[in-house]
């Protein structure tokens, strides 16, 4: 996502420079207009007020998203039983960690009645996983995948099937950012779905060999 924001940003004649912060803060960086642009964001009604998405006809366009992904539980075989079948759960309620600001938050909490552990960052809450301390933990599935890789956990932790949630991920741009520069800001987008119709897959390709 890193390089084909870029080159959708620089398409526009915008430079762009990348910094990396937990992901609530992100959200308030954005929503304070401190940052241009966030990447890697789901669509809801409430983050319409944090950021501007690619928006046609008054709903969000699906057509100029960044790609879709999946949310898979991250779960150690050999100490849980996770029993997820696309829709519920079934059995006791696990223990499940997911990052804080994350959309599976609410999600969790609203749909399935399970307060998750919001008080770790992927690394951590993967390892706790491994270590049994967590049934579970939700995160994007590649980066899941690279976290286990980095960690030598990748034999011990797996992604559950079916996912948690498949979602589109979006570049969401500060209100500031878009009232200033809204043509650029409508090309960055339109941009974006055409390099990820022409060189997403080859990117993923490239990323999901190193983490192999």
């Amino acid at each position: 996502m890193v390089e084909i924001t870029k080159a959708a940003f620089q398409e526009a004649g915008q430079k762009v420079q990348y910094i990396r912060r937990p992901w609530k803060r992100c959200m308030h960086l954005l929503r304070d207009g401190k940052i241009a642009g966030m990447f890697g964001v789901i669509h809801t009604k409430e983050r319409e007020k944090i950021g501007k998405y690619p928006m046609q006809n008054g709903e969000v366009d699906p057509e100029r998203r960044l790609l879709f992904v999946d949310y898979p539980i991250f779960y150690n075989a050999a100490h849980s039983a996770i029993q997820w079948d696309g829709q519920r759960f079934s059995g006791p309620a696990p223990r499940i960690g997911t990052p804080l600001g994350y959309a599976t938050v609410k999600s969790l909490k609203k749909e399935h009645k399970i307060i998750p552990n919001t008080s770790f960052l992927p690394a951590s809450g993967l390892k706790l996983v491994s270590e049994g301390k967590l049934d579970g933990y939700i995160v994007e599935k590649n980066v899941g995948l690279s976290l286990l890789s980095k960690l030598g956990l990748k034999d011990k932790v797996v992604a559950h099937q079916p996912p948690f949630k498949r979602h589109a991920l979006y570049l969401v741009l500060s209100h500031d950012f878009y009232e200033n520069n809204s043509k650029e800001a409508e090309k960055i987008w339109s941009t974006l779905a055409v390099l990820r119709k022409t060189v997403l897959d080859s990117i993923m390709k490239k990323y999901m060999y190193k983490i192999q």
